[in-house]
């Protein structure tokens, strides 16, 4: 395969290079000459302020005798020889006898008023004031030539730095830039898997040591290719007996899979039908009472009827008072009886709803709050002898198209938890259980089941809904309550379960449900 064309182009580095000794020389020695400029500016200006005062002091030396002796002609070649200085633009000198001007000189015109100085003294002979000599004097002239001779050395600064630029990019060419090239060259070649030309690299400068790492790294990889080259015989083999060991283990994961479903439907089934046995054991708790009573009752009835039946045989006469007590007894008795019987009338309902739903799976439109009693029906009877207790707090008018069996199922579940676990070893304890309407959430129900237990802490907390995690391993506790119920909630029931607990503050179980169970999709196994 050919190489691809290798690009060697160096202007960007040799452009790089160039600015960069434009911007290191030309800036600070342009900087250097705008600080000469007005370092100049401000001697000349020192300068011509000195001579200003020195001459003005000369002139009014000069001038007192010509004009104490009012003949100001004798002062002109003064004023005329000190006007000669190119710098002078104006002398004036005037009498305070009639003031008017005695001497001048010929005005220079001022083309910068900034650079222009005046200076003013007075005339004096013997204390007393006899004129006045005022000199202007302009640092135009000497500042002109001082930024000539500045150009001139600006140039001179060009000159050298274009000198220097030269040279240092003749020596970057023929020290850097080609032998970046040839650097470049031979890693193009490495790159394009050309390995079979030694790389020739001279010097003991940075850019030759790369160039012998270089050839160093191009003996390496000829080493290595030969080496795979070596192994390349044995890797196909080697791949395709990964290939049928992974293959094998992958048929034994899918059996293995197959059967952890079947068993975790099995265990689900399990848990509904000891669920349903809890609560089969309830009601024949609860049922006891009612039946017994009405059992007293018939029992006492047959009794007085007995003796009724048997002083009628015997013809021996019955007083008022034995009709109406008999008639008042057989009263209450019957309304006993009847109380009683309703009673197990209604749990063998209730129980005839739950074990249905639980054992069916039915769907069906039901009130929230009506499941939850239903259930605490069942569960009551566990409680009744313990010093525990259960609180309600139920929203009306929650209607759920969902499966009230495996909802009550849960709820069971739940408390039962709180009994079995969070009241362990504890000898008081509540149960809350609560439902309302979830306000920013329509369509969706809390309900919430919280006890005053001794709580969980974070690893418990963490692996309560893991398969076969109990606390009371070998105690009764198979494991498998939570993780049915967070299936049975989050798969079947399409909402949410949150855990809260912290040790020796209870736990608290929040679940979120929508009104409207999601549709079940019936899928086989492949």
């Amino acid at each position: 395969m050919p190489a691809p064309p290798v690009k060697r182009s160096t202007t960007p580095l040799r452009w790089a290079v160039l600015l960069t000794l434009a911007v290191g020389l030309l800036l600070p020695g342009a900087a250097l000459l705008a600080y000469n400029q007005q370092v100049i500016k401000e001697s000349v200006m020192e300068t011509l302020r000195a001579d200003l005062r020195r001459n003005t002091q000369v002139l009014a030396l000069s001038l007192i005798e010509p004009i104490w002796q009012v003949s100001p002609d004798l002062g002109q070649p003064m004023v005329d020889a000190q006007a000669e200085d190119e710098r002078f633009v104006s002398i004036l000198v005037t009498e305070i006898a009639n003031s008017r001007p005695a001497l001048q000189a010929s005005p220079r015109p001022n083309a910068d008023p900034t650079l222009a100085l005046s200076h003013e003294l007075p005339i004096e002979r013997e204390g007393r004031e006899i004129g006045r000599v005022k000199v202007t004097m302009s640092a135009a002239a000497p500042l002109k030539r001082a930024q000539n001779e500045m150009l001139l050395d600006g140039l001179r600064m060009l000159l050298m730095a274009a000198v220097s630029m030269g040279m240092i990019l003749w020596l970057l060419r023929r020290r850097v830039l080609l032998p970046m090239e040839q650097l470049s060259r031979a890693a193009d070649e490495l790159g394009s898997g050309h390995l079979g030309k030694p790389l020739q690299f001279e010097g003991e400068d940075e850019i030759g040591r790369v160039g012998q790492a270089m050839e160093r790294m191009r003996l390496a990889l000829l080493e290595a290719f030969d080496r795979l080259r070596q192994h390349a015989s044995t890797l196909e083999e080697q791949v395709a007996q990964r290939t049928a060991e992974l293959t094998a283990s992958n048929r034994e994961l899918k059996q293995a899979m197959a059967q952890l479903k079947t068993a975790q439907t099995e265990l689900v089934e399990a848990e509904k039908l000891a669920s349903l046995g809890r609560l089969v054991a309830g009601v024949a708790h609860e049922l006891n009472t009612p039946l017994g009573n009405a059992m007293t009752v018939v029992t006492a009835l047959s009794d007085r009827w007995t003796e009724l039946n048997d002083a009628l045989r015997q013809g021996t006469p019955l007083r008022r008072s034995q009709l109406d007590a008999l008639v008042t007894d057989t009263r209450r008795g019957q309304d006993i009886l009847h109380r009683n019987v309703q009673r197990a009338a209604e749990l063998v309902r209730d129980f005839k709803q739950v074990a249905v739903d639980q054992t069916s799976d039915a769907r069906r439109v039901f009130d929230l709050d009506k499941v939850v009693e239903d259930v605490l029906v069942m569960v009551e009877p566990r409680f009744k002898a313990t010093p525990f207790r259960i609180q309600t707090q139920l929203e009306r008018g929650l209607r759920m198209d969902s499966y009230p069996g495996s909802l009550g199922q849960v709820l069971t579940n739940l408390v039962m938890n709180s009994l079995v676990h969070g009241f362990h070893e504890k000898e008081q304890g509540t149960v809350w259980i609560s439902c309302c309407a979830l306000y920013g959430q329509p369509g969706w129900v809390s309900l919430s089941v919280r006890d005053d237990g001794c709580g969980m802490d974070d690893a418990v907390r963490k692996r309560i809904f893991d398969p076969f995690f109990t606390t009371k391993l070998g105690r009764g506790g198979s494991g498998l309550g939570m993780h049915i119920v967070h299936t049975i909630v989050t798969q079947l029931l399409g909402g949410q379960i949150e855990v809260q607990s912290q040790p020796g503050h209870g736990a608290h179980m929040l679940l979120r449900l929508p009104l409207t169970a999601p549709e079940r999709v019936e899928s086989g196994e492949d």
